[in-house]
């Protein structure tokens, strides 16, 4: 029988409530898991500066895979163990895209090389859940009209926009057409002021191709000497789909994606209701 030694978890819409908060039962079910021998690694498609508090309150100080998997911290000292930048070029490529569309173009820094969070680059106005997102918490960008203004686009780990979902099937297929041998990119769901799940604004991803939440868990099972089944992986967005799908045992939140539903082995409960206690508590019978 398997023993599950590591347990990966999303943040939004899976270890927080609707309000962004942990709950107290979702707290003290990450206590049970490490007295049990069980690591708990969040990973999530925030950056370090964008979880930092979430990290501080579960008092978590192992590593943590940010940024979608394109970067691995220690949560000690915010360093950067693993980074997986996209290549200049394509960070050129897929900014004129977004730009022909009519999308601002947000460029995710790794902050530790950059020195800032994310370039905005364009002239657009923000998008209302920008505007809030920016407002809540503590990163810093920079505006500029083109990246030429800025030079090399080395630090960049993530190319991305925010806007209404209805608006990015085109801009997704002219980033297939033109990188698809290249990148991996989807849109799907935002956070909002207003909404954790199934909000029309959606966010549009671009990272390097093998580059996610699955791969990254993959390194640090090396680093860790784990066999990847026994890793066990919780999430509810698209983001997610590689590690539910390939993970030792794949848990979907009651309020995942359907897309994450169909490739997972278990479910939880759902993220506003304590699920992540709910699907800890089945990772816990399972290793008795």
């Amino acid at each position: 029988m398997v023993r599950y030694k590591l347990l990966v978890t999303d943040l939004d819409g899976t270890l927080l409530n609707r309000q962004g908060a942990v709950s107290a039962r979702n707290l003290e079910a990450i206590r049970r898991l490490q007295d049990a021998g069980i690591e708990v690694i969040p990973a999530t498609g925030r950056s370090l500066r964008e979880c930092d508090h979430i990290l501080d309150h579960i008092n978590h100080t192992g590593h943590a895979i940010t940024a979608g998997g394109s970067l691995v911290h220690d949560a000690r000292d915010g360093s950067v163990v693993l980074r997986r930048a996209l290549a200049s070029e394509l960070v050129h490529g897929v900014t004129e895209i977004l730009a022909k569309h009519g999308h601002l173009a947000h460029l995710l820094q790794d902050h530790t090389a950059a020195g800032i969070d994310y370039l905005m680059i364009g002239d657009q106005p923000f998008d209302p859940a920008t505007q809030w997102w920016f407002d809540h918490l503590p990163v810093q960008y920079r505006r500029l009209a083109s990246l030429q203004e800025h030079g090399a686009a080395e630090h960049t780990v993530r190319v991305g926009t925010i806007a209404l979902g209805n608006t990015l099937g085109p801009v997704v297929a002219a980033v297939e057409r033109a990188f698809g041998e290249f990148v991996a990119v989807q849109h799907w769901s935002a956070l909002t002021a207003e909404q954790a799940i199934g909000s029309e604004t959606h966010l549009l991803e671009t990272f390097s191709r093998k580059v996610n939440k699955w791969t990254a868990i993959e390194a640090l099972c090396a680093q860790y000497g784990i066999d990847p089944a026994q890793t066990a992986a919780i999430g509810d967005g698209l983001n997610d789909l590689e590690m539910i799908r390939e993970a030792g045992l794949g848990i979907a939140m009651e309020n995942a994606d359907p897309r994450i539903t169909a490739v997972s082995k278990a479910q939880g409960g759902h993220h506003d209701r304590d699920g992540f206690a709910q699907a800890a508590e089945l990772l816990l019978q399972l290793n008795r």
